[in-house]
């Protein structure tokens, strides 16, 4: 198996459990309070959470670099930046990832120095997954167009 084989895999696995964890948080846990009691529902978030809030930030970092090693070999000096249907659909996904990227960065930077986030920032999970799922047909689509 080549580099690049094995950077897809990594990549690929990642992004199902970026997606998952955003999918299960918008669609699994509302439902939770149909079930359980309110404050059952914190608990199960809450150990549910701590868990992701381990892997999710890794999740992220391991899916940008490797993001970043095959947008290398689409996009470099020798084939040029936009030359290409492909090209500017990969330029796409990057800035789609980007979006993502600053909400994340900017929902820790409030966590960490403890300032409460735009109220906008309340969606960014459903906003977030929008962009997800754009970016996989995006990357289907920049193979047969």
């Amino acid at each position: 198996m080549d580099s690049y084989s094995l950077v897809l895999i990594i990549h690929l696995l990642c992004a199902i459990f970026f997606i998952g964890f955003i999918f299960t948080d918008i669609f699994v846990f509302p439902v939770l309070s149909k079930t359980f009691s309110q404050k059952e529902v914190q608990n199960i978030k809450k150990s549910i959470g701590s868990r992701g809030i381990k892997i999710f930030p890794l999740m992220v970092l391991v899916l940008l670099i490797t993001g970043t090693m095959m947008f290398s070999k689409y996009i470099n000096a020798e084939l040029g930046y936009f030359q290409s249907t492909f090209q500017y659909l990969l330029w796409l996904k990057v800035f789609l990832v980007f979006l993502i990227a600053s909400g994340i960065v900017y929902s820790l930077f409030c966590k960490v120095t403890k300032r409460v986030p735009f109220s906008f920032m309340e969606h960014f999970h459903k906003f977030a997954f929008v962009l997800t799922v754009l970016i996989v047909i995006i990357a289907k689509l920049m193979f047969v167009v």
